[in-house]
């Protein structure tokens, strides 16, 4: 949910031109500083811990400022008589570490709801399971309510993502709190509980959630045309969600609950392993048709391209004998087979393709009228060409900002994009990868789609590859191939404009995949992560577990004591000192 705000307000400054007050109605108020002191290791004194203070310029990190309309929050910047604040629900005190005890102390639904009122900051999507075979979704956050929007409009036209008026000549401050809710925390009016995004043993059998919009609000593309319950103001979460991950895994679960066959731990395992790709099954009908009556000249990579695509079933395999892939051997390599070969040509033309008419229909588009500088983000840019797309044949390319963002046709722009897509592959760019190829099944996915687990001190050998027991799949290819795609339900989301060598390459996913099932006798778990228990470079298990992650495998999961003493490889004995 969208619980943070950046402010610009107007500041009084001093004989040194450093802020002393925020400007509010006219009405001066105080700014809190915040005085800090940093101390440096002094370097080639060949002196361990040889600790200094550092002279830390007053107007170059020693004083935070914050101001308490903000609940406290800093000073970003500052220009003149103009500065930017961030408010966010997170800077006074909150009570989340009582939900964590409550939560450990419930033992039915309704005392897991009680103990969620104390969970303040963050954000969150709950599932609930219990031994009577209840099941719940629960969001979690205290969410502020903006004057305007509390009042049924957007000020200013300025939605909450965008920078907001903090000077009051716009009514958009966060309302200060009049009706306050169980356990609450911040200092303003907050979403009721009984109105966040919530459902109980909902009928259709099951629960699920992939960080998407839980209720609907944004399926139109404006957020904020939704009134709360009782017509009290705009029903406002959040600006924007991710689609395509839940949708998937929402086509595989109602599929499974239809089949009448009981849902087993390995159909998660093999769901939390799809790499389908979503966008591609809703727009490619539509792409391939801009084809047909195309004469092309027998293997020419156009006919390859469309060939593969023809009977591609949208997943994303790497293609490769070295890459990872689920339901690989994660201790050999496993040759791919010919139906994973044709399926990994067909994601790399498709990912190529998809950046192409991203860039020649909404990047071009907005860039034309003088927006190239400020460009939509990657899930931003890829549902508007979708929308843009399948309603071609109603709306003809326009938007509602009267833009036409298909100019040169439906036809001529997606034939054209694909030219380009073939062309880039085998272009000099993509030569250390496909070495000028112009035979589409040389185009194997995981030589693009590749991850390196970076350090945070980002280099050789702490990162992996070329650490932990792991190299680069090439010299000129680091990281390691690795199956999925954008929005994948195994995340793995590159740019959708991605349009070099290693703009496919993805630096995020899973950071700890889970399966439960819920029994009489307790939880039976399996779980892996990416990586291993060992932070330390050359311990065994630095990297570990790496191996399971990477091919969707997992290990079962030790739960409580005895557990945990049966399955220890090292045992530490922490004492108190004498």
């Amino acid at each position: 949910m969208d619980v943070t705000d950046v402010f610009q307000d107007e500041v009084l400054l001093n004989a040194l031109g450093l802020p002393t007050h925020t400007v509010h109605n006219g009405v001066p108020e105080p700014l809190k500083l915040i005085f800090q002191s940093f101390f440096v290791n002094v370097i080639g004194d060949a002196t361990p811990d040889s600790i200094i203070r550092a002279n830390v310029g007053y107007d170059q990190g020693v004083i935070t400022w914050v101001s308490p309309r903000r609940n406290n929050g800093p000073l970003l910047d500052f220009s003149g008589s103009s500065a930017l604040f961030v408010q966010y629900t997170g800077w006074g005190p909150t009570t989340d570490m009582k939900f964590i005890l409550e939560m450990d102390r419930a033992r039915n639904m309704d005392e897991f709801k009680a103990a969620l009122q104390y969970f303040d900051v963050g954000s969150q999507n709950w599932i609930y399971g219990d031994v009577e075979g209840n099941i719940g979704y629960f969001s979690s956050a205290e969410k502020p309510l903006r004057a305007d929007l509390a009042a049924g409009t957007v000020d200013g036209g300025v939605p909450p993502w965008i920078i907001r008026d903090g000077t009051g000549a716009l009514n958009h401050e966060w309302l200060p709190v009049m009706n306050p809710q169980p356990a609450q925390s911040i200092p303003f009016e907050m979403l009721p509980y009984d109105e966040m995004p919530q459902v109980v043993n909902p009928p259709w059998g099951y629960i699920a959630n992939a960080n998407n919009d839980p209720i609907g609000t944004t399926l139109d593309n404006n957020p904020l045309n939704q009134l709360r319950p009782g017509g009290n103001g705009i029903y406002y979460l959040n600006p924007g969600y991710a689609d395509y991950r839940m949708g998937r895994v929402d086509r595989v679960l109602k599929a499974l609950v239809e089949s009448g066959v009981p849902v087993t731990a390995q159909d998660m395992m093999d769901l939390q392993a799809n790499v389908q790709l979503l966008d591609a099954e809703l727009t490619l009908p539509t792409l391939l048709a801009q084809f047909n009556g195309v004469e092309l000249p027998p293997g020419s990579p156009m006919a390859q391209a469309l060939d593969v695509l023809s009977t591609w079933d949208y997943s994303s395999p790497t293609g490769l004998a070295e890459g990872w892939d689920a339901g690989d051997d994660p201790e050999m390599a496993v040759e791919p087979d010919d139906v994973e070969v044709r399926n990994s040509a067909a994601a790399s033309v498709f990912a190529v393709w998809r950046s192409m008419l991203v860039r020649n229909t909404i990047d071009a588009t907005l860039t034309a009228v003088g927006l190239g500088g400020n460009l939509p983000g990657s899930t931003s840019t890829q549902r508007a060409f979708t929308h843009h797309l399948l309603n071609y044949g109603s709306n003809g390319g326009f938007g509602a900002s009267g833009l036409n963002f298909f100019s040169q046709g439906l036809a001529s722009t997606v034939q054209g994009s694909l030219q380009q897509a073939l062309d880039l592959l085998a272009s000099d760019e993509f030569a250390p990868a496909f070495a000028n190829s112009t035979d589409v099944m040389d185009y194997r996915w995981g030589k693009l789609h590749r991850i390196v687990f970076a350090h945070p001190l980002g280099v050789d050998p702490l990162n992996v590859p070329n650490g932990g027991g792991f190299m680069d799949l090439d010299p000129n290819l680091p990281g390691l191939a690795r199956q999925g795609g954008f929005q994948a339900v195994d995340a793995s989301s590159h740019s959708a404009r991605a349009n070099t060598l290693n703009g496919f390459m993805f630096a995020s996913g899973p950071n700890r995949r889970f399966v439960g099932e819920m029994t009489p006798d307790g939880v039976v778990g399996y779980e892996t992560i990416p990586g291993g228990q060992s932070g330390v470079f050359f311990h065994p298990n630095y990297s570990s577990q790496l191996p399971l992650w990477l091919t969707n495998s997992y290990h079962e999961l030790a739960l409580g004591e005895a557990d945990g003493e049966a399955t220890a490889v090292i045992t530490h004995t922490f004492s108190p000192a004498e």
